[in-house]
């Protein structure tokens, strides 16, 4: 009777580890984090209400010798091994409303240490917002939206912060600017979607030649340590949506070693009777 309930408890105990993980692989690829492009209150038709913006670095040269990387942050609620950071880039200065500059990396490491280019492999895709439309400058002319999805081979822990920055040659927007990414972000509470993780604080990587420093800038009032004023009439946080797999907690890998060492027992036990 021992042995038959040991058994029993055994497979069970196989069998929750086995469906742990087995819905752990079935959601392979799925989103972790969801800061998506916003759904409600675009472009200029909304006025003071306005979602959506994108930020860029301008400079006086085409190769200048200290300049910054848009960027912000996030937090994954569960250990996971990321694959895919999906970011939204916006048309710029003479590409307008063009296509989207060649040669785009992604930095990216924990907060409050180095960052490091961690991609510079990505696809590119035209989009619109969800009722169809482009991306409307300040000056009242249509940017074609770019969806960017930079694959990357990154094992995060859960509740610890990302920091990442998107990084692209400049190119000139006339009148002797010259810009680089002008990377999507929005305001959170009209956004009208997820916004998983906005604190109205937007990043910066000030990179010069001899160091990289991460600055925060609040877009609506200018506070933060990039010394920035500010560029509009609300904060914003960048869009940014995390794909990969949650990787199991120990304590379910522990479960599932039970129940192999369980059933290993029971077989020598068996044997030896």
């Amino acid at each position: 009777m021992m042995k038959t309930g040991f058994v029993i408890l055994a497979v069970v105990t196989l069998t929750a580890g086995l469906f742990f993980v087995a819905v752990q692989r079935s959601v392979a690829d799925t989103l972790l984090f969801n800061r998506g492009l916003p759904t409600t209150n675009l472009n200029n038709a909304a006025g003071t209400d306005q979602s959506n913006v994108s930020w860029a670095d301008t400079e006086s040269s085409s190769n200048p010798s200290q300049y910054y990387l848009p960027g912000d942050d996030f937090t994954l609620p569960t250990n996971a091994a990321v694959n895919d950071i999906r970011v939204w880039i916006v048309g710029a200065g003479d590409t307008a409303p063009g296509g989207l500059p060649s040669g785009l990396s992604l930095l990216g490491g924990e907060a409050g240490g180095p960052m490091s280019t961690i991609s510079s492999t990505y696809m590119s895709t035209a989009v619109t917002y969800a009722d169809g439309e482009l991306y409307q400058s300040g000056s009242g002319a249509y940017w074609n939206i770019y969806q960017v999805d930079f694959k990357v081979n990154q094992s995060l822990a859960a509740n610890e912060t990302y920091d990442f920055f998107v990084d692209q040659p400049f190119v000139s927007g006339g009148g002797g600017n010259y810009y680089n990414a002008f990377l999507h972000a929005s305001n959170a509470s009209l956004s009208g979607s997820p916004q998983q993780g906005a604190n109205g604080q937007f990043l910066w990587l000030n990179v010069d030649n001899t160091s990289q420093t991460v600055e925060t800038w609040y877009s609506g009032t200018g506070e933060g340590t990039a010394g920035m004023p500010a560029g509009w009439n609300k904060n914003s946080d960048a869009n940014v949506q995390v794909y990969g797999t949650a990787v199991p907690e120990p304590s379910s890998i522990l479960l599932l070693s039970f129940g192999l060492f369980g059933l290993a027992v029971f077989k020598m036990r068996f044997r030896a009777a």
